[in-house]
């Protein structure tokens, strides 16, 4: 995470809040949010205000939650370690929480680069999706 924030080059301090849980909480939540009735692997959910500060004058970029059953499968089937897969997934939700997205092709080619990057610079270029 730190190393996606790095390569932004942002002006303020950033606060990410991670939260690892289980399928049901991440359905429920994609459910209310998203409108899927679904356990997905990421959600993140932007609370940057502008003009609004911690007290040690960070800013609070958003929230990721990663479902732990849902990580776990999809790194069997990638045949990655679940450290790899979670790198994976905390630097996807942090590029969400950035504005990035993967709707369109090119978007979607700039967000799988920007993960390699990061993933990298974190010791996790195993995990880096093609």
């Amino acid at each position: 995470m730190r190393e996606t924030l790095a390569s932004r080059k942002l002006r303020v301090a950033r606060v990410v809040s991670l939260r690892v849980t289980d399928s049901r909480t991440v359905r429920r939540l994609n459910r209310r949010f998203r409108g899927e009735d679904s356990a997905t692997d990421v959600l993140s959910f932007n609370t940057d205000f502008y003009g609004l500060r911690r007290p040690d004058g960070a800013a609070d970029l958003g929230e990721i939650v990663i479902a732990l059953p849902v990580a776990a499968r999809g790194a069997r089937q990638r045949g990655a370690t679940l450290a790899a897969e979670l790198a994976l997934l905390t630097v996807h939700g942090t590029l969400h929480l950035l504005g990035f997205d993967h709707e369109e092709v090119e978007e979607d080619r700039r967000m799988k680069e920007l993960e390699r990057i990061a993933l990298e610079r974190a010791g996790f270029a195993e995990a880096a999706r093609g």
